[in-house]
């Protein structure tokens, strides 16, 4: 133990005799033209990174002196010459000459200007978020770039990816009121790919003059703050082995597991995806050149909690966290725990935030106490972080923008999140409304919300009469939350005589940030024609990309266009849209995992319990579920999923499965309307009797779906027995080879059917549903979960598959998540005996359910002639395949014009909508 502190007291006198040991040392030389010889008076001779530097006089020569470090980039500048810099150690010479040479040529300031264009502008924005500050950084407003006219941009395309690269033809001039400095930039290289960026320079701090004592104190609170939590105070902390001393702590991230499903839950990661490990741990070498070398831990995370912060990570913890890998399993820092090549650090979550408009000179000192700064935001802010990071809104768009009385409406779409973490955590019941100019609700449809997709249809009533109505859409959670998060879109509905006159398409500018490509080609046959189309999406550096969204393809003569809807583009307006909580406790209205059913139960005897078991059953035991009351009788079961309508048994039983007290269901409200309703312009022109025709479902001959010569029928096990894709599975050849307790760690399984990775806000889960050899296990205690579960060896087992985020379809046994067993004998089990549901114990009530889905019609079985309709094709969640996506359409003869508009996010969140018009040759 004695050798030990003697050891650690050696290193810090080590670290003191480095830092203070180069005081008043200095550096001295000349700056001359490389071509002529001259001395150039007025050069900036600087040490790079740092406040520290000099000009040249009428002599060429400059002296900088100061406490300087051992090692030294020396950086000599002139305008209209290449900028040259010089690295060296102090130990072996204090002398440095520079010779500039002159650049080839320089466009003056007014030539840079001309320069100017849409992409420009658009490349500058990024090049500001990349390089100043993350947009919503405190600190934007303060930051500035005096001549953003130097930078040029163009797109490289090289034998790897392509990027946009940016050049200057002079230094950055960058004025940071945040941080009290005026600040030269050297850009050497700037480059932006399409899920990265870099960039490296020279940089000089010009320390501004403050004499305002109020603003001179900010900007030092500035200056701690953003030191705090900083990459460069964690390698300081690690270099002075004061990592616990300095609040930070390190979690060695572990192996991805393909077969389990993060959450956003710290205390559930704990363990599972994350170790904290022993800060000593980190080996730190020196090096003969003053610097140390760290041995890192593969990829880290780095929880600081010397700080307060909007975490939009983990939902339950409010401080910064951090990621680092190192490529190459080490990195070197200096003395002052800065990385000496930046490259060989790669950083992302809060530390990756920190831009130009953050970082501090070398040569800044820190105080020894933040006591007085341990807050960037305060609590109140915190509390409004983790109030917004629970909102939703909708957003879809229908198959086209007006419609006649009986037609059918499809829409699709998708949920926006304020923060994307928590998507699996909020709503899966989507409410919609079709409303009148006097904001009465004609018709009301409820459709599940599958993994954040809205696909939906419903039918027009045949009486309805013409006139502007609009499509009210929401969640019930949403009810929580301002009104104008509620999603409303305008809905003309016309006399059948009628048609709208069509406006010229415009699509919204993309500015290069995306590039979408359409091929089209038309195959001749002896009714109809058969036309392929091909959508290709292309990011700035012209390079393909994911996309999902909703297409939809319509006849142009039958169709027209509008200009005045709603797109998604301005739709993502909203996410930047932050609001003032107005009910922080979000207790009114809680989130719909499924049908829910809201009730009260009422005691006959007083010897009642005051919380009892109530349990639902839907029709012949097609579902159910057992919840409780609290101490009011209030209960609520969400999780029911079904279409149309079922009967719902209720009834509070005891051990003897004898009913007692009675329930009452609380009648489901609607939100009242107080806004102002959507409307769109337009004028209508009288159609020929021959030109109507209509969307009706059903009645659809319009795309051919290729059978590939090697595909096979699927059985119902291959088809999951209906339930669709697991969120995650093990097949035989794992399961070969894996033992009991490695299989549980990676499905994440716990003793007794908890948690399988489900995290609903606020939501209490049963056990996991078990389904083995397609007989289903539901409600199980925890005794018979586990007695089921221990019965099964790994290497006996066909496959596991598990269902947390799209479990929804199993109804409430399924609200815990779903585990799905197949034995490769098929019966290792015996299955369930199916009896019949006895009713006569339970009030029964008619339960209204989703609404029916109407799938689009994409088939036909013959070769007879297509008929002309207003849509011949729709799809509500296409999703392209490495940035491409194709389709085949049978179109009439007769067919001329059709309008084929894309709406919906490529891969890195941007939104587009465009329209294209194609005429049928």
């Amino acid at each position: 133990m004695t050798s030990c502190l003697a050891r650690f007291l050696c290193f810090l006198l080590v670290l003191v005799s480095i830092d203070f040991s180069l005081n008043a040392q200095t550096i001295s030389g000349t700056v001359k033209n490389a071509k002529t010889g001259e001395a150039m008076p007025f050069a900036n001779v600087f040490v790079n990174n740092t406040t520290i530097g000099s000009t040249t006089d009428v002599n060429g020569k400059y002296l900088i002196s100061g406490n300087l470090p051992r090692n030294i980039e020396l950086v000599a500048s002139f305008v209209g010459y290449v900028t040259a810099t010089k690295s060296f150690s102090l130990s072996t010479t204090n002398k440095v000459d520079f010779k500039l040479d002159p650049l080839e040529s320089i466009l003056t300031e007014v030539e840079l200007k001309t320069r100017r264009d849409k992409k420009w502008e658009r490349d500058l924005r990024r090049f500001e978020d990349v390089f100043l500050a993350v947009p919503d950084d405190p600190f934007v407003s303060q930051l500035k770039i005096k001549n953003p006219w130097v930078l040029d941009f163009e797109t490289v395309k090289e034998s790897g990816p392509n990027y946009v690269h940016a050049t200057a033809q002079e230094p950055l001039q960058i004025v940071n009121d945040a941080l009290g400095y005026d600040v030269t930039y050297y850009l050497k290289d700037y480059r932006f790919y399409n899920n990265r960026s870099s960039y490296v320079g020279f940089v000089f701090f010009d320390p501004k003059d403050i004499r305002d004592s109020t603003e001179l104190a900010l900007s030092e609170v500035n200056k701690e703050t953003s030191y705090m939590g900083s990459i460069r105070h964690l390698l300081n902390s690690i270099l002075l082995a004061r990592t616990a001393d300095e609040n930070f702590e390190i979690y060695q991230v572990l192996p991805s597991d393909l077969f389990r499903r993060r959450s956003n839950v710290y205390n559930e990661e704990l363990d599972k995806s994350i170790k904290l490990i022993n800060p000593d741990s980190i080996r730190r070498m020196p090096l003969k050149n003053g610097n140390y070398r760290v041995f890192w831990p593969n990829d880290a995370e780095i929880h600081y909690r010397g700080k307060r912060w909007r975490n939009d990570y983990y939902s339950d913890i409010y401080h910064p966290v951090s990621w680092i890998s190192a490529p190459l399993g080490y990195f070197d820092i200096d003395r002052n725990g800065i990385p000496v090549i930046p490259s060989q650090v790669v950083l992302s979550g809060y530390m990756g935030r920190q831009r130009m408009g953050r970082l501090l000179p070398h040569d800044y000192v820190p105080s020894e106490s933040f006591e007085n700064y341990l807050a960037e935001v305060d609590s109140s802010q915190l509390e409004y972080s983790r109030w917004n990071n629970l909102r939703e809104k909708p957003y879809f768009s229908t198959n086209k923008p007006y419609y006649y009385p009986g037609e059918t409406v499809w829409l699709g779409g998708q949920m926006l999140y304020q923060n994307k973490v928590m998507s699996d955590t909020l709503s899966r019941v989507l409410y919609l409304d079709l409303m009148n100019e006097d904001a009465e609700i004609i018709q009301s449809e409820a459709f599940p919300i599958k993994e954040g997709k809205i696909s939906a249809t419903f039918i027009l009533p045949k009486e309805l009469k013409s006139g502007d109505y609009f499509l009210r859409s929401y969640t019930e959670w949403m009810r929580n939350f301002p009104e104008q998060d509620i999603f409303l879109l305008a809905l003309p509905v016309l006399k059948k005589e009628e048609n709208i006159k069509a406006i010229a398409i415009t699509n919204p500018d993309l500015f290069g940030d995306l590039t979408i490509n359409l091929k089209d080609s038309v195959f001749f046959r002896d009714s109809f024609k058969e036309m392929e189309f091909t959508l290709s999406f292309l990011d700035e550096t012209e390079e393909l990309t994911e996309a999902e969204f909703v297409i939809s393809l319509t006849d142009a003569d039958m169709v027209s266009t509008l200009t005045t809807q709603k797109t998604l583009i301005s739709a993502m307006d909203w996410l930047d849209e932050k609001q003032t909580p107005v009910n922080l406790t979000l207790g009114d209205h809680q989130i719909e995992y499924g049908i829910t059913v809201v009730g009260q139960f009422t005691r006959d005897k007083k010897r009642d319990p005051y919380v009892n078991p109530i349990t639902l059953v839907r029709d012949d035991l097609a579902d159910y579920g057992i919840v409780e009351t609290d101490s009011t009788g209030y209960f609520r079961a969400t999780g029911l999923y079904f279409t149309d309508s079922a009967t719902v048994s209720i009834a509070a039983l005891d051990a003897k499965q004898k009913h007692y007290g009675s329930v009452s269901l609380h009648e489901k409200t609607k939100p009242v309307f107080k806004g102002s309703y959507p409307k769109i312009n337009y004028e209508t022109y009288l159609r020929a009797d021959d030109e109507l025709r209509l969307d009706i479902s059903g009645d659809y001959v319009l795309m051919e779906e290729f059978l590939k010569e090697d595909e096979k029928i699927e059985t119902m096990e291959e088809r999951n027995y209906g339930y669709g894709l697991p969120d995650r599975e093990m097949d035989e050849d794992k399961l070969a080879t894996i033992s009991p307790e490695a299989l549980a760690g990676y499905f994440g399984f716990k003793r007794g059917g908890k948690s399988i990775g489900n995290y609903n806000y606020g939501f209490k889960v049963p056990n996991a549903l078990l389904i083995i050899d397609g007989a289903s296990y539901p409600f199980l205690d925890g005794a018979s979960f586990d007695a089921l579960m221990s019965s099964f060896i790994p290497s006996e087992l066909e496959s596991i598959k598990v269902y947390t985020f799209n479990s929804a379809v199993f109804g409430m046994a399924g609200a815990g998540g779903v585990i799905m067993i197949t034995t490769k004998k098929g019966s290792k089990t015996t299955p369930v005996e199916e009896t019949a549901f006895n009713s006569v114990e339970f009030q029964q009530y008619r339960i209204r359910g989703f609404s029916r889905e109407i799938p689009f019609p994409t088939s036909y079985e013959n070769d007879d002639p297509v008929e002309l309709k207003p849509t011949l094709f729709w799809e509500a969640n296409a999703e392209s395949d490495s940035g491409v996506y194709s389709f085949k359409v049978k179109i009439p003869q007769a067919q001329r014009r059709m309008n084929l508009k894309v709406e919906g996010l490529i891969k890195d969140g941007l939104a587009f909508v465009k329209t294209f018009e194609i005429v049928v040759k």
